[in-house]
C-alpha cells in the first residue's frame, strides 16, 4: 500500500480492555495515561481508561495500538455535535 488512509478501512480490536488496535486512523490529537483523542476515517474517537500507553503509533498505514485499563470509547463527529460518553452524563 501506498500510505493513502481513504482506501483503508477504520475497525477496532479489543482484548480483555487491556489492549487495543485500532486501523484506519489519520491523526493522534492528544495523548495522556487518562485519555487518547484519534481522528480516525469515521470521526474522532476518544478513548478514556487508566495507564494509557500508545505501544504502536504509525499513522502513515494507519495503526494505533493503546495498552492500559480501557473504560471508555466513544466517538464523535467532529461538527461540533454532543459527545456521548462518561463526561458528558456527568455535566448534563
Amino acid at each position: 500500500m501506498n500510505g493513502q488512509t481513504d482506501k483503508q478501512s477504520h475497525e477496532i480490536y479489543l482484548k480483555h480492555r487491556r489492549e487495543m488496535s485500532i486501523n484506519g486512523v489519520k491523526d493522534v490529537d492528544s495523548f495522556d495515561e487518562g485519555m487518547t483523542v484519534l481522528q480516525t476515517l469515521d470521526g474522532e474517537l476518544t478513548v478514556e481508561g487508566e495507564g494509557l500507553k500508545i505501544g504502536t503509533l504509525d499513522t502513515d498505514r494507519g495503526v494505533v495500538t493503546v495498552s492500559g485499563k480501557i473504560n471508555a470509547i466513544y466517538y464523535s463527529n467532529g461538527d461540533g455535535g454532543e459527545k456521548r460518553g462518561l463526561v458528558s452524563r456527568l455535566f448534563k
